[in-house]
């Protein structure tokens, strides 16, 4: 695998088996089902998914799930630090860790730098 790419867990299960079409493909439809009770069934996976295509020197073919990031929000995920902190207001959200600061109507008009 190209530098960089981490290996979550090792423990592959076979799900089928495919042959290459006339076109040179290969449909991914029993491994998008298996895929799909690992990761949910959400709509965004279907518009989103892309795979990152990984062989090694056995000629085994790997494929990652991945989705796309926009380039504004790319900074956030070079920061850790930051990364770390919207990670646990989101799973303090979740737990109903709430804090109520009222109101910042009074801020609609102020002028942002």
């Amino acid at each position: 695998m190209r530098k960089g790419t981490i290996l979550l867990n090792e423990s592959f299960k076979r799900v089928g088996d495919v042959a290459v079409d006339e076109r040179k493909r290969v449909s991914l439809t029993k491994a998008l089902e298996s895929l799909k009770e690992i990761l949910g069934d959400e709509k965004e996976l279907d518009e989103s998914l892309r795979f990152g295509v990984y062989v090694n020197d056995a000629g085994q073919v790997l494929l990652s799930p991945e989705v796309s990031v926009p380039m504004h929000e790319l900074w956030l995920y070079r920061n850790p630090r930051a990364l770390k902190m919207v990670a646990k207001g989101l799973e303090e959200a979740r737990e109903g860790k709430l804090k109520d600061l009222g109101s910042f109507e009074k801020h609609a008009d102020d002028d942002i730098e």
